[in-house]
């Protein structure tokens, strides 16, 4: 059983599941990133070029970091099914949960397919593009927001996995 409950004091909707353990059922609102708590995002896209050779590493490695680029706020929604979400510079997403993708595109014309699975406690988006696929699982702890990246492309030796975290706007 899931229900809704509306915070008077922040206008946010959080999406609970039947039980009151629920503690990281996902917050709707403004989020700011919180760079102290968050993984350096530099360091994990080296670290997935490392095994390439020199001359491939030099044009992988600014390609992966420019598509890695940390939004410095973000706006989420997670309501009766549906998921959207908007960051500082990139266009809105607004997508159903039921895993059915969409075409996404950004401000220079790269088209994507855009799908979303809720779990009740998570939203899983993925965005898949011609050379990579990007997973990012968001999940509240506390008041903030954690989102969790996997990235696969046959551009780096290994998967680049980081971790962001943001704080409600106040």
């Amino acid at each position: 059983m899931r229900h809704w409950v509306l915070s008077a004091a922040t206008g946010a909707v959080m999406l609970a599941s039947g039980s009151a353990s629920s503690a990281q059922a996902l917050i709707s609102g403004n989020y700011v990133l919180d760079d102290s708590q968050s993984d350096d995002v530099i360091q994990a896209v080296d670290s997935a070029v490392a095994g390439l050779s020199n001359a491939t590493r030099a044009i992988v490695r600014p390609r992966m970091r420019k598509s890695c680029i940390c939004e410095p706020w973000l706006r989420m929604s997670s309501i009766a099914g549906r998921f959207s979400i908007k960051e500082s510079t990139k266009p809105l997403i607004d997508l159903w949960t039921g895993g059915e993708p969409i075409k996404w595109q950004l401000n220079d014309g790269q088209v994507f397919d855009v799908s979303a699975k809720a779990d009740g406690e998570a939203v899983s988006l993925t965005v898949r593009g011609v050379y990579s696929e990007e997973t990012i699982v968001y999940r509240s702890v506390g008041q903030q927001l954690v989102a969790e990246t996997t990235i696969v492309s046959p551009r780096s030796s290994t998967p680049i996995r980081y971790r962001l975290v943001y704080n409600q706007a106040k």
